[in-house]
Order: structure tokens, then C-alpha cells, then sequence
């Protein structure tokens, strides 16, 4: 049960700061943007502790994954989503963490212009895996309520 609360909770956190670190909504109001990237800007340094934390719990979601993998005939609603699951918090985890893995692996060489290339090539996918994020914490928290009153998915 703490793991699917704590899955939820760090979904909606990375899939919101990712949100924020992209611009906030398209199409929203224009202030609202801006008042998201301030936010944004703010939370920086801690978006890169979220994410390498977000990181290390969906590698521990692979590995609880494989004993649940057998299951996916019983339940595959389940499996899928939890499948899926892992893989945004991998993900997400490491676009968040990138900055600061990419810190403490390039020490003070000079190859910040590299990583700030990689960085770019990334970043366009932040926003899906952000919105696809807060989407799974609400699949997961539905499928958690259904399964707690007895429905198998």
C-alpha cells in the first residue's frame, strides 16, 4: 500500500514540476505561464534531487516489477499501468536529474556546451511524460480504489 501511495506522490510531483519546467499548460493564460516558469526557476535545484529521487524509485519499480510480471494474466489493467508507470518515473527522473547528474559527472572539464546540447535534444519530451505523469497517478489511484472495493483489474 505505501508503495502505491508513494508511486502516486512522486508521479504527481514530477509530472507537476515537469509541467512547470516546460512552461506550464499550452494554451494557458500567458501570466500563468510565466508565473509557472518563475516557479520553475525557483525550484531548480531541488527539481534535481526530485528527479534522481524519482530515478532510484522507479529502478526499484523494475525490480519489483519482475515478480509481478507473472501476474499479468490476472490483472493486466494493473500490470500495464504499473509497467508504464516505472518507465515515465525513469524517464522523468532522469530528464529532471539531468542537470545535476550531468554536474557531478563533468566536474570542471569543459564540456558544459555538450551537455547543454543533450540537455536541448531532451527537453521536447518533458511536457508529454509530464502530462502522461499526472495522468498514471490518477490511472494508479483509480485502479488503487477499485482493487481496495473488490473489482480486479
Amino acid at each position: 500500500m505505501l508503495s502505491i501511495i508513494l508511486n502516486i506522490v512522486f508521479l504527481l510531483v514530477i509530472g507537476l514540476l515537469g509541467l512547470m519546467g516546460a512552461g506550464g499548460l499550452p494554451g494557458g493564460n500567458k501570466d500563468a505561464n510565466q508565473a509557472a516558469e518563475q516557479v520553475a526557476a525557483k525550484l531548480a535545484p531541488f527539481a534535481g534531487i526530485i528527479g534522481v529521487v524519482a530515478l532510484v524509485w522507479g529502478v526499484w519499480g523494475l525490480i519489483q516489477l519482475l515478480d509481478i510480471f507473472s501476474l499479468i494474466s490476472i490483472v493486466p489493467i494493473t500490470v500495464i499501468v504499473s509497467i508504464a508507470v516505472v518507465v515515465v518515473l525513469i524517464v522523468l527522473g532522469l530528464i529532471l536529474a539531468y542537470p545535476l547528474l550531468a554536474q557531478a559527472l563533468a566536474g570542471a572539464g569543459g564540456g558544459k556546451e555538450t551537455l547543454e546540447k543533450s540537455l536541448a535534444s531532451v527537453k521536447p519530451y518533458q511536457r508529454p511524460l509530464s502530462f502522461a505523469a499526472v495522468a498514471l497517478a490518477v490511472a494508479t489511484l483509480v485502479i488503487y480504489i477499485l482493487a481496495r472495493a473488490g473489482v480486479v483489474l
